[in-house]
């Protein structure tokens, strides 16, 4: 079972963190600025002057995929020099040829640029046929394609700004006033890259109901409702993540008090189990029907934990996209020493980025709930792997999961301090049956807790009180 629980949460990590966090290093100042430089040089340029430089790009970039050493066919210099030809297409008003560029430069240095290139073509495209769409002038088919093709366009545009949602904080992105290089220019801007993405998938996600319900767990708690121009306040915001994590501990705390009783009676049968694999050593077949024949004589299901488990997993899906759609407006809600719950909880260090406090603290708070998830092991070589779980499943959380916003991290951190406080009042009639089991000291040792005990254990700590009381 526990190998059941860890494999589900390692299947989930991806998900929850965006593939693992951050996806690309933030580009230096140096090249962002030469960039620019040549992306105004190729907005000045007249039709011959971008062909003939189109041409010569595309020799230099066939001539770099050519070559045996992939540090060419993939450095930065065949990166830049990819990304400029995507910009002559798009220059050329060739938006086609021009993504098909963006997304194979979206695979080296310059992937933030790339694929904001990418969405902000799609945005453009997206607005041209919203309004073909609305033309009366054209037939109800032409409409309908449009309609269809703002659609798909759309979609485009939410999915290349995804892709750069988890980059890291210092990202910085170039952006082009009006959007599409087709188009005459007016000005260029350094803006920061999260930021940017954020507030235009805000718009996208509006109405998504997850987005709603976050809205609207905000305004009861007073947020959302200040005037045009005043400062944000950011405890509203906190008040929301705590309440979700109240809501969704109620809304689970059936399903958890029957996962941990159901645990708990498996760790009860653990002496049992252990003889049962000294006796039937070798014979697995046998050590199957003595192993079935104990539980049901206990009546313990191995397999009633996992159900709860499984169930209580859409809801932390749910959650995390409740945040994930509605961070923009975390942006600048400020908590303790985090100056915004929309970044994630890292520290830099010498470029290398750190688990930050509130990341550190749930890495503890986790090693407590594994620990007092421990079950007693049959074999010494069970115990240690319990131990390194102990300590490996923080470490790996910590690394995994930095690349999330701090309000998600909140809200978990909220939730395992609640999770594990249930398990240590439900877990905590085991102490119990220590004593019941143990017996004088100068009686024989015990071949086991008695069914009663083990069925007593499961039921809770009730009727354990009610006889210390008589």
């Amino acid at each position: 079972m526990r190998r059941f629980r860890l494999l589900v949460l390692l299947l989930s990590l991806p998900l929850l963190a965006g593939c693992f966090g951050p996806g690309v290093v933030p580009l230096p100042i140096d090249q962002l600025t030469l960039l620019r430089d040549q992306f105004e040089e190729l907005d000045r340029a007249d039709r011959p002057a971008i062909d003939a430089r189109l041409t010569a790009l595309q020799q230099e970039v066939e001539a770099a995929a050519q070559s045996k050493d992939r540090a060419v066919q993939r450095g930065q210099e065949a990166m830049r020099k990819r990304l400029l030809v995507a910009y002559c297409w798009e220059r050329r008003g060739d938006f086609s040829d021009a993504e098909t560029n963006y997304a194979q430069a979206a695979r080296g240095t310059y992937s933030s640029i790339a694929l904001f290139r990418l969405a902000q073509i799609a945005e453009y495209r997206t607005e041209q046929a919203e309004a073909q769409a609305q033309d009366a002038n054209i037939g109800a088919g032409r409409r309908q394609e449009a309609s269809l093709l703002a659609q798909a366009e759309r979609t485009k545009a939410i999915k290349a700004l995804e892709q750069v949602y988890n980059s890291p904080t210092e990202s910085k992105v170039l952006l082009r006033q009006p959007s599409v290089a087709s188009l005459p220019l007016d000005s260029w801007e350094t803006a920061d890259l999260r930021y940017q993405a954020y507030q235009r998938l805000d718009g996208y996600y509006r109405s998504r109901t997850s987005y709603k319900a976050m809205a609207f767990l905000v305004r009861m708690c007073g947020g959302g409702l200040e005037a045009a121009g005043a400062a944000r306040k950011s405890y509203p915001y906190i008040l929301a993540i705590i309440l979700i994590a109240v809501l969704a501990k109620l809304i689970t705390t059936p399903l958890t008090a029957a996962q941990f009783k159901s645990m708990r009676s498996m760790q009860a049968v653990q002496p049992e189990l252990k003889k049962l694999q000294e006796k039937h050593k070798g014979d697995k077949a046998a050590m199957g029907r003595a192993q079935m024949e104990l539980f049901r004589a206990h009546k313990v299901n191995p397999a009633s934990s996992c159900l709860p488990m499984l169930i209580q997993f859409p809801i932390l899906i749910w959650v995390y996209y409740a945040i994930r759609y509605y961070v923009f407006q975390f942006e600048g809600v400020h908590f303790i020493y985090i100056k915004s719950l929309a970044d994630p909880d890292v520290l830099s260090l010498n470029g290398v980025a750190l688990p930050g406090p509130l990341l550190v603290l749930y890495g503890i708070s986790m090693y407590f709930s594994q620990k007092l998830l421990a079950q007693p092991s049959a074999t010494p070589e069970q115990q240690q792997q319990q131990k390194m779980m102990a300590y490996m499943m923080p470490v790996l959380l910590l690394l995994v999961l930095k690349g999330l916003p701090a309000a998600f991290i909140l809200y978990w951190l909220l939730q395992n301090i609640l999770m594990t406080g249930h398990q240590w009042l439900i877990m905590r009639p085991q102490q119990a049956l220590a004593v019941v089991t143990a017996g004088p000291s100068d009686a024989p040792a015990p071949t086991g807790p008695p069914p009663a005990a083990i069925q007593k254990l499961s039921q809770g700590s009730s009727s354990s009180k009610k006889k210390k009381r008589r």
